[in-house]
């Protein structure tokens, strides 16, 4: 079926006062749970009845939070033909409208994060974008109680901040929806075509395929390919992605197996159309198969230090560089950090107020941390 508008508002008295995930008792869907309250009406749409109430309880059965922050990959556990296609994190660049608009021209509506603030730096919102229309968005807004039916409802009116579209949208959650829901059927994958790419050889430590593309654990890992491999596109945009950073594409291995593959190890087969990209690029995300088979150490990471300056209530970690982001962990002071971005570019913060630096904690989760709370280790 056609994806149909399902309003509801994270401030409903039905729901409202429910703790979120396994956040603190202060973390209320009312308060924060507007990625839940964009996540039900998402799927309610698709015909997977949802409400924010009964979608936070499946999702803290499967485990699907990180205390009150939602794992948009979980989703899948619930229902396994709503699939997360891509999570893009576009706080620093343009917003990918191109690829927005394409899935929403395929009947599939975007989960994007917003700025709900003049205030300086990223004050999280997110809403569902369902139609674009005169240069904008039409969007179901979680926020407004009672929720906004019968009148279409603008991106821009609300959240522009005084920013162009494309800078007015700092993530974007693209989910598919295979199979029926309980209202019949929503869509048909693509049939797979002749497109395909192949694993830089560069990527000696071979590239692992999954079932998602969560890789916060090597538990949906389904398949490691070595370099050289030739995979075959299922998406009919993926050739458009290969080597794009922070994008995930789904193949199938040449023994048949089927998942989702970091687009940024990917590149063009010779003698397709297109030559083969050149170099490599290594963001962290996408995990060797194995250390042992590495042949060689990786680049040493840049280590930071949490300062004494945070005192006996630790650093918040958050999952976007806002005050207002989700909460990842809260750091004693004298943790060391891993940086996760170009060690110049984090040099050049730290200790300084209003700036943040990603980083992986000892336990391997990743976020962002104010940078004034940081310091240099001592020799």
């Amino acid at each position: 079926m056609a994806f149909q508008l399902v309003n509801y508002s994270q401030q409903d008295p039905k729901w409202k006062s429910d703790r979120l995930g396994f956040g603190d008792s202060g973390d209320t869907i009312g308060y924060v749970g507007c990625a839940l309250t964009a996540t039900a009406m998402l799927l309610s749409g698709h015909g997977y009845p949802e409400t924010p109430k009964t979608l936070n309880k499946k999702l803290q059965d499967v485990g699907g939070f990180v205390g009150a922050a939602i794992v948009w990959a979980a989703v899948s556990k619930i229902h396994p033909n709503v699939t997360l296609k891509a999570y893009i994190p576009c706080s620093t660049s343009d917003a990918p409208l191109a690829q927005i608009d394409a899935s929403i021209a395929a009947g599939q509506p975007v989960i994007v994060q917003v700025d709900s603030s003049p205030a300086s730096g990223i004050q999280t919102h997110w809403v569902v974008l369902y139609e674009r229309k005169a240069g904008d968005y039409l969007m179901l807004d979680p926020w407004p109680y009672p929720s906004i039916t019968g009148k279409e409802d603008y991106l821009m009116n609300r959240y522009a901040q005084g920013k162009s579209l494309k800078r007015a949208i700092s993530h974007v959650i693209l989910y598919e929806a295979y199979g029926s829901g309980p209202g019949g059927p929503v869509t048909v994958p693509s049939t797979p075509g002749t497109d395909s790419a192949r694993v830089k050889l560069d990527v000696t430590w071979g590239l692992n395929i999954r079932s998602s593309i969560d890789t916060s654990s090597m538990a949906n890992v389904i398949a490691t390919v070595p370099a050289g491999t030739i995979l075959l596109l299922l998406e009919a945009d993926g050739p458009s992605k290969i080597g794009a950073v922070n994008q995930w594409v789904r193949v199938r291995t040449p023994d048949g197996r089927e998942g989702f593959a970091a687009a940024w190890y990917l590149e063009k087969v010779p003698g397709a159309s297109n030559e083969p990209s050149t170099g490599s690029t290594s963001p962290e995300g996408e995990a060797p198969a194995s250390e042992a088979s590495k042949p060689k150490k990786p680049k040493k990471k840049m280590i930071v230090v949490v300062s004494d300056a945070v005192g006996t209530s630790g650093l918040r970690m958050r999952k976007t560089a806002s005050k207002g982001g989700a909460l990842a962990r809260v750091l004693p002071a004298g943790t060391e950090l891993k940086v996760l971005e170009p060690a110049k570019k984090a040099a050049s913060k730290i200790g300084k107020a209003n700036e943040w630096i990603y980083v992986r904690e000892p336990e391997g989760k990743r976020g962002y941390v104010e940078a004034q709370y940081l310091r240099l280790p001592t020799a």
